[in-house]
């Protein structure tokens, strides 16, 4: 799987008219990409009490590179790219190579969710290998169990387009579900082991939506 995170601003003071032109416009013509398989957008949040770094963010996942590619050639990409210059500023994107651990099987576009980005580094002073064994075989195995958890993707980042190695992507049905994942057993189990084992970390909190 091949997904591609973008965070972005918008070039108009006028949020109300720039978020018309991208729910209206902008979205439609990037659900119009051959392959893609979900698509979610959302405001970025507050997290520990400090602005987001960019006022949004989409979520768009492929089957491959090679499809993601593929959709590029779309007879709507002359139009998504030229919007993408008329109204997004400070665009940054990360791309990643990723799996899927618990599937969205009950999404439906149009649907609200709230959803987590974790970009971080592995704590390393067992060596690299050691560390993402324990990733993948007890982190990953502990995350997986939060409740209320919808949709889970793990991944690593391209080097040549982020500076961590690894991202987690959850999805929630809401802000207050999250918090009660966390406050749970498994979830005070997850923040014990975080301290552990995740280094560098830098959280996005999406108000999102399903588009795709």
């Amino acid at each position: 799987m091949f997904i591609n995170f973008v965070a972005f601003n918008f070039k108009s003071k006028d949020l109300e008219a720039e978020e018309r032109n991208y729910l209206g416009h902008h979205v439609a013509l990037a659900k119009q990409l051959p392959g893609l398989r979900f698509y979610y957008t959302g405001r970025a949040m507050p997290v520990g009490g400090k602005d987001p770094e960019r006022y949004r963010a989409a979520i768009l996942g492929f089957d491959s590179a090679e499809a993601s590619a593929a959709g590029a050639k779309s007879p709507a990409m002359p139009d998504l790219i030229a919007d993408t210059r008329a109204h997004l500023a400070q665009t940054t994107s990360r791309l990643i190579s990723g799996e899927t651990i618990v599937k969205f099987d009950s999404r439906k576009p149009g649907q609200s969710c709230l959803t987590m980005v974790a970009e971080f580094d592995l704590e390393q002073s067992g060596g690299a290998d050691a560390a993402e064994r324990h990733y993948l075989g007890t982190h990953v195995g502990i995350a997986k169990q939060l409740p209320g958890l919808r949709n889970y993707m793990i991944g690593k980042l391209d080097a040549k387009s982020a500076d961590r190695y690894r991202v987690a992507i959850l999805t929630f049905d809401s802000l207050d579900a999250l918090r009660e994942a966390y406050r749970s057993p498994i979830g005070r189990e997850l923040v014990h082991d975080e301290e552990a084992t995740i280094r560098n970390a830098r959280v996005w909190r999406l108000d999102a939506r399903v588009e795709v």
